[in-house]
């Protein structure tokens, strides 16, 4: 259950202790106050209060908002100088404040959260909208839409799909857009997103995505009449073209108001296939496992019983585990999977902890309550540290029953995060197992996550999320952000975006074919 948001009352100057005093109502005034708020309800009822993203807050509340987002970040986030040293921080930190000398919209002050929390270099830390403006932009009537599909790396971007009315096709390399060179456009927005130690190929795949990119160009460069884009084409020919956002109506389904029974149960079931699902070709003598997620929704334990009694049923040599989308989720399913395929005994971390616990900003921290509670009963103090003892010295053993033990290959890149790296951490190196793709979004050496809730400013009402445990994985790895390597490297490139091809699943299923040919 979500902890109610601080409210203040108008009367009431910013301070720095948030306090409200009850004392000056008297029991009286309280029903007298109900009543007539009750009766102001009931004849305005049907007036709704539109929110208004162009709404501007003071610069003392957004000060105020923004001490409060300082202190609790240096109070709670256990890796806040874990990646950036303590000076870097803290002139990050005094960057930000310098940027909140005038009044500011909601976005303009997420945009500067964005930039300060980059610098903590954690991929589990990062800056949401409020819930009214989310809930705004989730109901527009239409939407306006960046016009390009894409794929960037390194100083590149890549169309990864045509664009209607033009002669821009997939495979064209966007050399500027609006005169601004594409490396220039590139450097400037990975400044806005979080990665665990400034990890690339995240950051890049983050950035790849086309409402990510749109939203932080948009942003920063803001929202053009018309987009002037300098290209490069399949011949290598430059050219130029110009093209216009594309306004996005909302579905007209919902404009009735009417929910079909039938069609939602249909989405539900094509949700849950589209988070995991096996496919086996026994003729070929090889299964495909997707799983997009080790969240707890998709029963994916119960998955994981039929789907490697089927395996052991049907004798299938050849696994390819596709982990390319899996941003990860709960550690007992990562876990669960690994105990299918690892060939030894294996554990979660070396290291597990939190700073101390406590109840200090507690009304603006999401279950901040339960949630100490149960660090200071799960967890034991060493120094001035507290440990989860528990999965640090806790080893898991391989299920034996249904156990897989033929050639496995592992699709991995810029998503696979968070619990996706505890499964390639545990099965890395191991003789049956191939890991094919990019080097991994998650950092092999470790991150910081497990409990991590939302924390809400009280007076813009922009959350963050504040991951509250260091892991570390495997401490012989080297503290560099770098993801978990893979066996057969696989990138993007316009060649292969261009026709169209998933050039690690072929990959995938070439290595199969060369391995049955030489058996």
């Amino acid at each position: 259950m979500e902890l109610p948001a601080w409210e203040h009352k108008s009367s009431l100057s910013v301070s720095r202790t948030y306090t409200y005093n009850r004392g000056m109502y008297t029991v009286y005034n309280y029903l007298v106050g109900l009543l007539v708020l009750s009766l102001i309800l009931f004849s305005c009822g049907s007036v709704r209060k539109t929110f208004n993203p162009n709404k501007k807050f003071p610069a003392a509340q957004l000060k105020e908002d923004y001490r409060l987002f300082q202190a609790i970040l240096k109070q709670k986030h256990p890796s806040l100088y874990w990646y950036s040293t303590e000076h870097q921080m803290d002139s990050a930190f005094d960057a930000g404040s310098l940027l909140l000398k005038d009044s500011m919209t909601e976005y303009g002050f997420r945009r500067v959260l964005a930039l300060v929390v980059s610098n903590i270099q954690c991929g589990h830390t990062s800056v949401r909208a409020s819930r009214s403006y989310q809930k705004y932009f989730d109901t527009l009537s239409a939407k306006r839409s960046f016009p390009l599909n894409i794929k960037t790396w390194s100083d590149t971007i890549v169309l990864t799909a045509p664009v209607k009315n033009t002669p821009l096709l997939r495979g064209d390399i966007i050399d500027s857009i609006n005169g601004i060179s594409s490396k220039q456009i590139i450097d400037t927005l990975l400044r806005f997103i979080p990665a665990d130690g400034n990890n690339i190929v995240a950051k890049s795949q983050l950035l790849s995505g086309t409402s990510y990119f749109a939203t932080l160009y948009t942003g920063v460069f803001g929202w053009p009449k018309t987009f002037r884009i300098a290209y490069k084409d399949s011949l290598g020919q430059p050219q130029q073209t110009i093209i216009q956002p594309v306004v996005v109506p909302k579905d007209s389904l919902s404009k009735t108001g009417k929910k079909s029974v039938k069609k939602d149960k249909q989405p539900k079931a094509n949700k849950l296939k589209e988070q995991r699902n096996l496919q086996l070709s026994a003729k070929n003598g090889y299964a495909i496992m997707e799983l997009n997620t080790f969240s707890g929704s998709p029963g994916l334990k119960r998955f994981f019983r039929k789907s490697f009694k089927k395996l052991g049923d049907s004798a299938i040599g050849n696994l390819v585990i596709d982990l390319r989308l899996n941003g990860g989720g709960r550690i007992s399913n990562s876990t669960s999977l690994t105990r299918y395929l690892a060939n030894k005994p294996f554990k979660t971390g070396d290291s597990i902890y939190a700073k101390k616990p406590s109840f200090k900003y507690g009304q603006f921290i999401k279950n901040n309550f339960t949630e100490t509670i149960f660090t200071l009963v799960s967890t034991r103090k060493k120094a001035t540290l507290y440990h989860f003892r528990h999965f640090e010295n806790k080893y898991y053993k391989p299920i034996k029953r249904n156990h897989y033990n033929g050639q496995v290959y592992v699709l991995t890149g810029g998503y696979t995060y968070s619990a996706s790296v505890l499964v390639l951490n545990a099965l890395r190196n191991q003789p049956n197992v191939t890991i094919v793709g990019e080097p991994s979004g998650g950092a092999a050496y470790g991150n910081t996550a497990m409990i991590i809730p939302d924390v809400t400013l009280p007076y813009t009402k922009v959350r963050f999320r504040l991951p509250l445990f260091r892991l570390v994985i495997d401490k012989d790895i080297t503290k560099n952000g770098k993801g978990v390597e893979p066996d057969v490297f696989i990138n993007a490139t316009p060649e292969i975006i261009r026709k169209g091809v998933d050039a690690k699943m072929d990959k995938a299923l070439e290595l199969i074919k060369q391995s049955s040919q030489i058996k």
